[in-house]
């Protein structure tokens, strides 16, 4: 008995002693080399920069301690059943409070379920299809949701390009293109314009759009809607040239300067972008000269906002005072003009943000700011 008396007094001491312990968050990235190119590097990027900075301001203080923030990282590659078993990783072995990524919408999908499951917030920075957050509480996006965009490229389409006939040109194999092209078709035309030519094909034959490309010059269309990613829209615009096909390109979020810049056949088509280094805002400045000064490059908008997810959840942990994952997603769902990189972030009916669309124009290799389309 008196060793036991002994010991006991040690324990409390050493347990008092001990440090807060830290607050996990798991982050979801694809490493595969198309992955990395278009949103691996700037995610994995922003939420080191997103960790060090937080860690060194002292970390966040919960219940009056300090702790800090470690993040661990998940390779997706790019299979949705290989997000599935790393966000299983997270949850179930890591104990992770709060989820970033998966990026796309097709790995998103799945891992949200599993977080709305787990009852772990989760903020995927870039996923815009609906399927993400409907009837999920416990998950949330920075980016616009494609009924936005393919509301405003129909709009911007009808009443700035003043175009009068649309063609399709998209992924149907993809919940992303499929969602957005129906949704560009349905808005295009309540505005008065007209579908010329709905063009499918799938991702396993997504070298060459001859085939399509001829059936949609046959139909004289003034744009064409090619809501797909940047390894296949790039193919596309180069084999429509070559067919004299000239109606102007309109591309979706998806687009990203880095894929396209070398490919000179798509100077005057538009895109719509989350956000862009152009558009400054003091927290937009203040990101983008921490971010230079950390990787001597200018972030991308994938960046961006992946910054503003972590942001996000650090504000909602200290408004909070607690690292809980049910106080967490309760303070994040009561988010209300939270000033970010990428805009004005407000929650209010779920997890899909009200925000602006952003219309960028390629000329000569560099995205051109053209107007803001107001949801």
């Amino acid at each position: 008995m008196g060793r036991l008396l002994w010991t006991v007094p040690g324990f409390l001491a050493l347990a008092c002693s001990s440090p807060a312990p830290e607050i996990r968050i798991g982050v979801l990235v694809g490493r595969t080399e198309a992955r990395w190119m278009t949103s691996g590097l700037s995610t994995m990027q922003s939420a080191r920069l997103a960790e060090q900075t937080v860690n060194a301001s002292g970390g966040i203080i919960v219940g009056g301690a300090p702790r800090r923030v470690r993040l661990i990282f998940r390779d997706i590659g790019n299979q949705a059943d290989r997000a599935t078993s790393q966000a299983r990783e997270l949850l179930n072995r890591d104990s992770v409070v709060a989820l970033v990524g998966p990026q796309f919408s097709q790995d998103a999908i799945p891992v949200s379920s599993l977080a709305e499951q787990a009852r772990v917030p989760m903020i995927s920075p870039m996923s815009t299809h609906p399927k993400t957050t409907f009837g999920k509480p416990y998950v949330f996006r920075i980016a616009f949701m494609d009924d936005l965009q393919g509301k405003a490229l129909a709009r911007f389409a009808r009443e700035t390009l003043h175009a009068k006939r649309a063609a399709l040109l998209y992924d149907v194999a993809l919940d992303y293109s499929r969602n957005l092209a129906q949704v560009f078709q349905a808005e295009f035309t309540a505005h008065g314009g007209t579908v010329v030519a709905d063009q499918q094909f799938t991702s396993d034959r997504a070298a060459d759009f001859s085939a399509q490309l001829t059936r949609i010059r046959a139909a004289h269309p003034d744009v064409i809607f090619a809501p797909n990613y940047p390894s296949a829209d790039s193919i596309q615009v180069i084999q429509a040239r070559r067919l004299g096909l000239r109606a102007t390109f309109l591309g979706s979020d998806s687009w990203n300067l880095a894929s396209m810049r070398g490919v000179p056949e798509v100077d005057g088509a538009y895109f719509a972008a989350q956000w862009h280094p152009a558009l400054a805002t003091a927290e937009a400045d203040s990101f983008i000269a921490r971010y230079r000064r950390a990787y001597g490059t200018t972030p991308d908008g994938t960046g961006a906002a992946t910054w503003d997810a972590f942001q996000v959840i650090f504000a909602a942990i200290r408004s909070v005072n607690s690292a809980d994952p049910d106080s967490i997603r309760r303070a994040i769902a009561a988010t209300d003009g939270f000033r970010g990189v990428t805009g004005v972030l407000t929650y209010r009916n779920g997890g899909d943000p009200r925000k602006s669309v952003y219309i960028m124009k390629f000329v000569k290799g560099l995205g051109v700011f053209q107007q803001r389309v107001d949801p």
